[in-house]
C-alpha cells in the first residue's frame, strides 16, 4: 500500500525484476512464475473485501501462464470485475427464485437425415445486463458452490418438458445434459440426479450425461462411483469438447463413453487446409474404430457439412442446422 504514483511505479518495477530471477536454495536453482497485480486508485473499490475479490478476479484473467506476469488495473478490467460481481449477486437470487431457462440444440444424424438427439443448455437473463454468457454464470456458480443447485433446477425443467411432450421420445433418442466437475465429485449427487429422473416416471436410459475431457481425467472415488451409478440405471456418458485440451487419450477413454463430441476448435481450417482436414478425418476414423459415435460440434457452413458427411461423421451439432432453441421453437423445429 503506497501513497504516491511514483512510489507505486518504483515498487512495481522492483518486484517484477526480483520475481523474474531464479532463487537459489542450498545451491539448487528454483524457478517459478508469479502474478503481480497492480491497483491504482483502490479507494474506488470502497471496501477491503472488494479489493481482495478484485485481486482474485485479476489473477483469473492471467491463468495458465508459465511466466511472471504483471497485470495492472484499468477501466476495462474494473468494468469486467463489477459485471462479474453483479452476476454473482444476481445468481443467488436466480437460484432462490429459479430464474434459469433451458434451451435445446438439436443434433443432426447423417444416416437418418434428421434430428435424433438434443443437448439441454442453461440460459440466464439479467433484467438489466441481458443474457449472461453460460461460461460466466456457470463458472461463478462453481466458484460459489451453487452449481449443484443449478444442475438440479435445470434437470427438473428438462424432465418436466419431456413428460409434457412424451411424443418427442419416439423421434428423439436421448437428451444430453451437462455435468460439471464439482457436481460429479460431490458424494451421493449421482443418486440425486437419478432420483429426479425417476420421480417423473422417465427411463434414465433416455438421458446422456456430458462431461469434458478435463473432468474425465479426475479419478476420485466419488467420480468413479457416480459413473458406476449412472451405468447401473442405463444412463450413457458422452465426452464433450474432445480435442480442446491436452488430456491423455488413454486416460480419457477409460470411462465407458458411448459418444464423443469433437470440439468446434478442431473444425477451424478444415475447408482450406488439407493437413487440418486430414488430422480431423483421422481422429474420426480412430474413434469410430474404437466403437464410439462421433458428433462434430460447431459446423456453420455447407462446405464443412459436406466434408463431415464425406468423412462419415455420425452426427453434426452446429448453427448450420440449428441454434439453441427455447421449448416452443424446438417443438416447431422437430415436429
Amino acid at each position: 500500500m503506497l501513497d504516491s504514483l511514483t512510489d507505486y511505479e518504483k515498487a512495481r518495477d522492483g518486484i517484477e525484476e526480483f520475481l523474474k530471477k531464479p532463487f537459489f536454495i542450498e545451491n539448487e536453482k528454483v524457478s517459478f512464475h508469479a502474478a503481480i497485480c497492480g491497483i491504482m486508485n483502490a479507494e474506488k473499490l470502497e471496501k477491503e473485501d472488494s479489493i481482495l475479490s478484485y485481486i482474485e478476479y485479476m489473477i483469473s484473467l492471467i491463468q495458465n501462464r508459465q511466466d511472471t506476469v504483471l497485470i495492472q488495473s484499468d477501466s476495462k478490467i474494473l468494468e469486467g470485475f463489477r459485471y462479474e460481481q453483479e452476476v454473482e449477486h444476481f445468481l443467488q437470487k436466480a437460484v432462490k427464485e429459479d430464474l434459469f431457462e433451458v434451451y435445446y440444440q438439436p443434433v443432426y444424424s447423417i444416416k437418418n437425415q434428421d434430428f435424433i438427439t438434443l443437448e439441454a443448455l442453461s440460459r440466464l437473463k439479467h433484467p438489466v445486463l441481458g443474457m449472461i454468457p453460460p461460461d460466466v454464470f456457470i463458472g461463478i456458480a462453481e466458484k460459489q458452490g451453487m452449481i449443484s443447485a443449478v444442475g438440479c433446477l435445470q434437470l427438473h425443467k428438462v424432465c418436466r418438458f419431456i413428460k409434457e411432450h412424451e411424443y418427442i421420445m419416439k423421434k428423439i433418442r436421448n437428451v444430453k445434459f451437462n455435468l460439471s466437475p464439482s457436481e460429479l465429485m460431490k458424494p451421493g449427487y449421482s443418486h440425486v440426479l437419478i432420483g429426479i429422473i425417476q420421480g417423473y416416471g422417465l427411463d434414465p436410459g433416455y438421458f446422456q450425461f456430458e462431461i469434458t475431457e478435463n473432468v474425465a481425467t479426475e479419478y476420485s472415488e466419488s467420480f468413479c462411483t457416480a459413473i458406476d451409478d449412472f451405468a447401473e440405471v442405463g444412463i450413457h456418458m458422452c465426452l464433450d469438447d474432445f480435442g480442446s485440451g491436452y488430456a491423455n487419450l488413454n486416460a480419457v477413454l477409460r470411462i465407458p463413453f458411448s459418444a464423443v463430441k469433437m470440439d468446434r476448435s478442431l473444425l477451424s481450417g478444415v475447408s482450406s487446409d488439407p493437413q487440418t482436414a486430414t488430422f480431423y478425418r483421422s481422429i474420426v476414423m480412430i474413434l469410430q474404430h474404437m466403437g464410439y459415435k462421433v458428433i462434430a460440434e460447431g459446423a456453420e457452413t455447407e462446405k464443412e457439412v459436406k466434408l463431415l458427411e464425406k468423412w462419415g461423421v455420425d452426427m453434426i451439432q452446429g448453427y448450420y442446422f440449428s441454434r439453441p432453441l427455447c421449448e416452443e421453437k424446438l417443438l416447431e423445429k422437430i415436429s
